[in-house]
């Protein structure tokens, strides 16, 4: 009776290890090309249990999806900036309140000196200019969005992509090639995106219609494998050249050894560059 407990207390015990200590989920590699007209660039993406990077000639972007800590790297200064989110927004409010305030008291004092014309023209272009909207008083109208599902579906780097659509105010911005459902919520969960890029238009009302509710439904419906932008006579294509799956160890996630730490502020100042 005893053997018996003992064996029945050991294949619970092994049950039990099994269920807690299965290995986590396999990672992704997702590379990709841009190509249009004048120019051309490539990205790498990982993902693995929440947690993201994207890499590209010029930066390193680290999301933790679990922990909500950051990473930004400027690779050609091989410096690097690491927090967590909430401090992230926090800098941010602060950050560009102040240059908002700055930025508003030169336009200020520089209509001054317009003539009615010049001051027309500046009106006029600062209609699909959001901050100068908010900063003048006026009110941006955000887009009607349209996202079409359509029954077009082809084959990228082995896996099955259904097109979609995006309309802004009925016109074609993007034919977006998904992989629907190929990676679970649990390797990729795109609301802390969302979150973060809230955070850096700072309440502004954007006129882009990526920033619309259709359009961050269908970041939830699976991963583009290509994609083709409109721009008036301008188009560019996104496009997944390379697809791997397979563990990725922790150091995966980590800024490069020999990067130097860096104030946020200075990251701010680099962004753009």
């Amino acid at each position: 009776m005893k053997r018996k407990k003992l064996l029945v207390a050991l294949l619970f015990t092994a049950l039990f290890v099994m269920v807690c200590y299965q290995p986590l989920s396999a990672g992704w590699i997702i590379k990709s090309k841009t190509t249009s007209e004048y120019e051309s660039g490539w990205s790498e993406m990982y993902l693995q249990n929440n947690v993201f990077k994207m890499v590209d000639e010029d930066h390193i972007f680290i999301l933790n999806g679990n922990t909500r800590d950051l990473t930004f790297v400027n690779v050609q200064e091989n410096t690097y900036w690491k927090g967590n989110l909430d401090d992230f927004k926090n800098r941010m409010k602060e950050f560009f309140g102040k240059a908002m305030d700055q930025y508003s008291a030169q336009m200020e004092e520089a209509m001054k000196n317009l003539t009615p014309e010049q001051r027309a023209m500046m009106e006029q272009m600062g209609k699909n200019n959001p901050m100068l909207n908010k900063m003048q008083g006026a009110k941006t109208k955000p887009p009607v969005v349209e996202v079409v599902r359509t029954g077009e579906v082809m084959t990228i780097v082995k896996r099955s992509a259904r097109k979609y659509i995006v309309k802004s105010d009925g016109k074609k911005m993007e034919e977006v090639w998904l992989a629907e459902n190929m990676i679970s919520k649990k390797d990729w969960n795109p609301e802390i995106f969302r979150e973060l890029a809230e955070s850096m238009s700072m309440g502004v009302s954007s006129t882009d219609y990526e920033d619309s509710e259709q359009y961050w439904k269908l970041e939830d419906k699976g991963i583009p494998l290509k994609t083709v932008y409109f721009q008036d006579d301008y188009k560019s294509v996104d496009e997944v050249v390379e697809l791997t799956e397979k563990n990725l160890p922790a150091s995966t996630f980590e800024p490069p050894a020999d990067c130097k730490e860096m104030s946020l502020e200075h990251i701010f100042q680099n962004m753009e560059e």
